[in-house]
């Protein structure tokens, strides 16, 4: 439903949402300052980092009372920012119209495990990317689940707070970059032709994005747990597997800064000492005026009024659906003729003729109405032979639509059956090929999805494991989920676990092989004597 643009004064507050605190922000565009800024930390488990689910809705009810208890003057609207689920750079045809697209990418989000048991909320930005071909566009594509919008919808409906808009964190970090000039001085440093990148982490996924200017080049995401951070700059294997996500992520081209966020000072040192370029933490906001520092992403929603930015991805654009929809009256105006106080000299004979013509067509109506009930009784028996027929025919056609439907429902079965086997031989055949000897496994499941165990020797040999996949056709987004240290006897190993999607689609199926054909000038041989 279209709603029609708001006439009221924008919003400049905002709320952001993270793993570990709940913040208030207020801009005032015209000191560009920080009027206001409160944080109410979270305790442990309120989100759950995983899912980002909402595991305990009434102490982040408790902790969003006491915030908007203390703000002055009161707050009524913000723009909410919140954790992203996911986030992609995706392909889709130029073809596709708002709602094939939306429903295309809505299946491409639900089909990773954060969306499982519920629907996924999406949004879309174009990104301009000149290399591909003139039917192909690319799109980031941002998701987060619909029961967790629900829970922030209705804990901010108990506090009395509109939502004006909806937001994700790492694009809000981005917003909040160029607000407060962070994002010009660096492209003022480096210069509009060179390359600079981004590390967002939280605390179960790690996010890089290469950039030349203020234009998004490559995007990837990378399951982790960042929680081991703080100490990780003397972890030369979490050092190794950010190195080389970083060079999957830059490929040939060579960015000259690397800015980081929620990642320690120390993990930036280890990272810089591998790169040919420094790697350092982005400043909170210091090109505007404020009494303390604020996180980038509360700042960069609070200035979503009046900073534009290439990403400002707005999962609920206008945020009328949030509030219910607009309410309007229209007013009609009945325009009555005028009046001299007396009735017209042409009333009367206009009475006399209308009750004639009344009179004439209504003894029309009878006449007709005596004829056709004479006719009645044979037309009536006419009718209900033909409601038998036509009842029959129905009953009929419903039996042949359920054998219809079963049939249908037989042949995918077998359709489904001949890609599994399919999938069954390739994959014996790949794990044959394709299992280095640094790495055994202990378990193979194939049902809905693809879940590999085993032990390896090291990380790298489970990485490369893992990549060989890549390509492979009966399989997409093949993920490493852990890897543990452990022991066998006096031996170091790692437990792995590895999971991706099965590809059912009967299209990957190899062509049907003709039969051959006998000549017919081809005999038997015969023996004899």
């Amino acid at each position: 439903m279209t709603v029609s643009p708001s006439k009221k004064k924008p919003v400049y507050a905002a709320l952001s949402i993270t793993h570990q605190a709940v913040e208030l922000v207020v801009f005032s565009p015209k000191s560009l300052s920080i009027e206001q800024s409160y944080v109410v930390p979270l305790a442990d488990g309120v989100i759950d980092p995983d899912l980002d689910l909402v595991s305990d809705s009434v102490a982040l009810k408790e902790a969003l009372r006491q915030l908007f208890r203390g703000a002055r003057p009161k707050v009524s609207e913000v723009h909410l920012s919140v954790p992203a689920t996911l986030l992609r750079l995706v392909e889709m045809p130029k073809t596709l119209d708002a709602a094939g697209l939306y429903l295309s990418l809505s299946c491409e989000a639900e089909r990773y495990k954060a969306f499982d048991s519920t629907e996924a909320v999406v949004d879309f930005f174009i990104v301009n990317n000149p290399q591909l071909p003139s039917n192909m566009q690319q799109l980031m594509l941002g998701a987060i689940r619909s029961d967790v919008l629900a829970t922030y919808q209705q804990c901010f409906r108990e506090a009395r707070v509109k939502i004006h808009s909806v937001g994700l964190e790492p694009l809000n970090v981005l917003r909040g970059m160029a607000g407060t000039g962070v994002l010009d001085s660096l492209v003022q440093q480096v210069g509009t032709d060179a390359h600079w990148g981004m590390i967002l982490a939280d605390p179960t996924h790690v996010r890089f994005s290469l950039w030349q200017c203020d234009q998004l080049l490559e995007f990837r995401e990378l399951a982790m747990d960042t929680r081991n951070f703080a100490n990780g700059a003397s972890d030369p294997m979490l050092v190794e597997d950010l190195l080389e996500e970083i060079r999957r992520t830059t490929k040939t081209l060579q960015p000259v800064l690397w800015m980081t966020q929620n990642i320690p000072a120390q993990l930036c040192e280890a990272l810089s000492g591998h790169l040919e370029c420094p790697v350092r933490s982005a400043p909170l906001g210091t090109a505007i005026h404020m009494t303390q520092p604020v996180s980038l992403a509360g700042v960069g929603a609070a200035m979503s009024s009046v900073v534009p930015f290439p990403f400002d991805l707005n999962i609920l654009a206008g945020t009328k659906s949030l509030s219910g929809p607009a309410s309007g009256s229209s007013k009609m105006t009945a325009v009555a003729p005028e009046s001299n106080g007396g009735s017209p000299g042409w009333l009367i004979p206009a009475g006399l003729v209308s009750l004639v013509l009344g009179g004439l067509v209504s003894a029309a109506l009878w006449l007709l109405a005596i004829s056709v009930s004479s006719q009645v009784p044979g037309v009536q028996s006419k009718v209900d032979g033909l409601k038998v027929e036509v009842s029959g025919l129905a009953s009929r056609q419903a039996e042949l639509k359920r054998k219809a439907e079963l049939d249908q429902t037989l042949i995918d079965i077998l359709k489904t059956a001949k890609v599994r086997n399919f999938v069954y031989v390739a994959l014996a055949e790949d794990l044959k090929r394709k299992t280095p000897a640094q790495i055994w496994i202990q378990s193979l499941e194939v049902k809905d999805g693809l879940t590999l165990t085993g032990k390896a020797l090291n990380h790298k040999a489970v990485i490369q494991f893992a990549k060989s996949f890549d390509a492979a056709p009966y399989t997409k987004a093949v993920l490493i989920d852990s890897i543990m240290e452990g022991t066998m006897g006096p031996n170091l190993v790692y437990d792995f676990k590895i999971s991706g999607g099965v590809n059912l689609d009967k299209s990957m199926l190899p062509p049907a092989q003709p039969a051959p054909v006998s000549s017919p000038e081809a005999k038997p041989k015969t023996s004899g004597a």
